[in-house]
């Protein structure tokens, strides 16, 4: 029945699909030279202090913080790409003593990470950002609507970034995980914007050292205490 063959559609492109994290991104990030600019160069040496306990609390009227954090998202990616790319089975091999097999690489395929800017978003953190005179005005002169998407279409924006991926993968047999040799993910930075891959990025958010140093001062001191991390992971 329909619901029989729509089950066997999902399983067969399942078989070869390979994992990607998306992480959303935006154009913010442009604003922001450095995810450090105005705190302490020596984080974790202030009074013990995290780093996101020196954040400010205060208002980020300006969007500064926001632009930092959309940068400290591509910088994360940039790592993930390096730690999680098509050299993964190196990696793994290299990190053990026992030699893993072909079969039990396919525990740890490689996985493609992008990162997508949805574009304009009609959101509540924009027009908590802009004021209720500039939302009002908008939304009654309709411009909201043409300006701005709204989040369900910010969303598929999104999501489309699987869709242009899973469109163009095949089942093939001389990969691992199912995609050709020719499709296996690359360090190279996937951006996408509005849907539509290529978008411009600064050169800050591929900055391997940058997020070397953004996983050791900001990430693991975080999540080291909540999660198990693997010995040397976001080292280069």
């Amino acid at each position: 029945d329909e619901s029989e063959a729509s089950s066997s559609t999902c399983s067969s492109s399942s078989s070869f699909c390979m994992p990607m994290i998306i992480n959303v991104g935006s154009s913010a990030h442009l604003r922001a030279s450095s995810v450090f600019d105005g705190y302490a160069n020596d984080i974790n040496g202030e009074h013990g202090k995290s780093f996101i306990e020196t954040i400010p609390d205060i208002p980020d009227s300006d969007l500064s913080t926001y632009a930092q954090s959309k940068l400290a998202i591509m910088q994360f990616s940039t790592l993930l790409r390096h730690q999680l790319g098509s050299n993964r089975r190196d990696k793994i091999n290299n990190s053990n003593e026992q030699h893993v097999t072909n079969d039990e690489t396919r525990l740890f395929p490689p996985v493609r990470i992008i990162d997508a800017h949805p574009g304009l978003v009609w959101t509540p953190l924009l027009r908590n950002h802009i004021g209720n005179a500039a939302t009002d005005m908008l939304q009654k002169t309709g411009l909201a609507n043409w300006i701005y998407k709204c989040p369900s279409e910010g969303a598929s924006a999104i999501v489309s970034a699987v869709d242009y991926y899973t469109s163009r993968e095949e089942p093939s047999k001389s990969s691992d995980c199912g995609a050709s040799t020719e499709e296996m993910p690359s360090k190279e930075q996937i951006y996408f914007v509005n849907g539509r891959p290529g978008g411009y990025a600064a050169s800050e958010s591929r900055d391997l050292d940058a997020s070397s140093r953004l996983w050791k001062e900001v990430i693991l001191p975080e999540v080291e205490d909540l999660v198990k991390v693997p010995k040397g992971w976001g080292a280069e």
